[in-house]
């Protein structure tokens, strides 16, 4: 029995030492896993980075070659001036037309007036 109870200590301590080593090999592969993970997430965040730092490169080179706001508010006046004057030749083309519809009617009215005494009037010489 002695050797039996020997046998089964040395059996329980083997079990224990190999249940340590398994709990101490698992903390250390969740270890591992959450610094793989960690190393993996940080390399993703590098490249995404990376990734929008070229984006706003990109955008400011577009920026840069847009017209400064002083341009396009001169632009703004100039295109401004233009419509002011085509307003003002559309107003000057209206007073033409109606000054045109005035002489037509006048002209009209000579030649039927014309018309009229030329019809009356006869002339004879002796």
């Amino acid at each position: 029995m002695r050797s039996l109870r020997r046998w089964l200590l040395v059996a329980g301590v083997w079990a224990v030492a190999a249940t340590a080593i398994a709990v101490i090999a698992l903390v250390t592969a969740t270890r591992d896993d959450d610094e793989q993970r960690n190393a993996r997430t940080a390399g993703q965040l590098t490249q995404v980075q990376r990734q929008l730092g070229e984006r706003i490169d990109d955008i400011e080179g577009r920026l840069d070659d847009l017209a400064p706001a002083e341009d396009i508010t001169n632009l703004d006046k100039r295109l401004k001036r233009v419509e002011d004057r085509a307003s003002e030749s559309s107003d000057r083309i209206g007073e033409l037309s109606d000054r045109l519809d005035d002489v037509e009617s006048r002209i009209e009215d000579l030649e039927q007036a014309d018309t009229g005494t030329d019809t009356t009037e006869t002339t004879t010489t002796p």
